[in-house]
């Protein structure tokens, strides 16, 4: 060990509990930080990933539809799945499927459940983006399955309102008896939903749908399902409102394609139509959903949505409409996971530069009192660069110390928590996972800025007392006295 760190170390014991104060206050805030901005990363995660789910990474829809739409009421789009190709044409690497979207209601007619309702997104199981990620996210029952019925042969009983009110009892009663007997759809529920609503939505339940098959309109359709499985992305509210049909019952259900049929006029209510036979079009949807090659830059998530819209606009007619994940995301949530980001980046600033000015007010401190014993190495022939060391060797000593205690205090943090499986309440009485998602870029911050603001902060006291002069210094030594 040289004289700079022997003079060092013996300064740090002599200082050692305001020296320790620093370290546990600079240590507290980078255990905050990285606890704060993994929780962060881990519900930005689940979000996300719960948003691309109905997303992507970005969505085409006509021109009059608001990303509000997103939840299952666009308007048809005849040529989507030529502007899918399009976009995968034009631009390699990018995957584009048709998803067909509707919203519903069930529950009704039930004693023992309330009237609920789901966004319906209806998927290509094997050529949607999205499939093999709700695929993953099965916790009970199964996927869609090749063998599975996903055509009934014929449209279901609709009706189409053109008087104001509520709608008539031929839903409620005789549609639903006549569904009684039909083969249901298959669709795949969220876990959350069923939580909600234990009696009637679990794996092999059937029931009833009332699905609206006009986003601005009152065209409704009943149709029955069989619920073949749940699945659980992390996001309750999403969970419980979003389900999945294949996007050819969707197409049969809301007659996208060749129908032949009758239409029977109830006089003062409607048209009712039923049982007409159906050659789905698979080139009609309502929304484009496009997966990107971009890769998420940690530094700037947004940016890449941002990229992906600019390189989808060249892709498709300039009357269509790009909305990306973090457009629905901001639209969901709000600027809350961008401000919660700001927030923590900023407190962190605000404690580490008030332990930047301790450090270096405590090294003012000690060079004042220290003057005489620095004139008297320095008349003994210690070089500026030997003084400049000693304070320097406590600013790298503090920086990384608090550094690694940081990580430490956070490491315990993390696995009593996920030890104990803490969970929060959330929304419908759901409960949502406490988690934290590390990576090598905040590890990093924990370490790197402690020990940078440190040596920053002793650096200027580093060099005042390494440019006194000798005789200045003992003269200044003894005035301190």
């Amino acid at each position: 060990m040289g004289i700079s760190a022997r003079f060092a170390l013996g300064e740090i014991k002599e200082h050692k509990i305001i020296y320790t104060i620093i370290i546990l206050v600079i240590a507290l805030t980078m255990s905050s930080f990285l606890l704060e901005n993994a929780y962060l990363s881990y519900m930005m995660q689940v979000v996300n990933e719960t948003t691309k789910l109905v997303t992507c990474d970005a969505v085409i829809t006509n021109g009059d539809c608001d990303i509000r739409d997103i939840y299952g009421s666009e308007t048809t789009i005849m040529h989507a799945g030529k502007i899918a190709r399009a976009i995968e044409e034009k631009l390699p690497g990018y995957k584009a499927a048709v998803r067909v979207t509707a919203q519903a209601t069930y529950g009704i007619g039930s004693k023992e459940e309330p009237a609920d309702g789901c966004t319906l997104q209806g998927i290509d199981p094997v050529n949607d983006p999205d499939a093999d990620s709700l695929r993953r996210k099965i916790v009970k029952g199964r996927f869609f399955d090749e063998s599975d019925d996903f055509l009934r042969g014929h449209t279901p009983m609709y009706i189409k309102l053109r008087v104001p009110g509520n709608l008539p009892d031929i839903i409620y009663g005789s549609a639903q008896r006549i569904l009684v007997k039909e083969k249901p759809y298959p669709v795949i529920a969220g876990l959350a939903a069923s939580k909600v609503h234990p009696s009637i939505i679990d794996v092999g339940k059937e029931l009833d749908l009332l699905i609206s098959m006009e986003p601005r309109g009152t065209s409704y359709a009943a149709v029955r399902v069989k619920i073949i499985g749940l699945y659980e992305s992390g996001t309750p509210t999403a969970d419980a409102m979003i389900w999945f049909m294949h996007a050819d019952s969707l197409r049969e259900i809301k007659g996208y394609g060749n129908i032949t049929g009758k239409e029977w006029k109830i006089p003062g209510i409607g048209a009712v139509r039923g049982f007409n036979p159906i050659e789905v079009n698979r080139n009609i949807g309502d929304v484009v959903v496009v997966d990107a090659p971009e890769k998420c830059d940690y530094l700037d998530p947004f940016g890449e949505s941002k990229k992906i819209k600019e390189n989808l606009r060249k892709a498709i007619p300039a009357n269509m409409n790009i909305f990306t994940w973090h457009d629905f995301l901001v639209f969901v949530a709000g600027s809350m996971q961008d401000t919660i980001t700001f927030l923590i980046w900023g407190s962190m600033a605000v404690t580490l530069l008030l332990c930047a000015f301790a450090i270096k007010y405590v090294m003012d401190s000690i060079i004042i009192r220290k003057t005489r014993e620095i004139g008297t190495l320095k008349a003994l022939g210690a070089r500026d660069r030997t003084i400049f060391k000693i304070f320097m060797y406590q600013g790298i000593f503090i920086g990384s110390l608090s550094g690694i205690a940081g990580l430490l205090i956070s490491f315990l943090v993390i696995n009593l928590v996920n030890m104990y499986e803490v969970k929060v309440e959330f929304i419908a009485g759901t409960q949502l996972k406490v988690g934290f998602v590390l990576d090598w870029f905040t590890i990093a911050v924990v370490v790197l800025v402690p020990i940078l603001l440190s040596i920053a902060s002793a650096s200027i006291p580093a060099k005042k007392a390494s440019s006194m002069a000798p005789v200045e210094a003992l003269r200044k030594g003894e005035t301190y006295l």
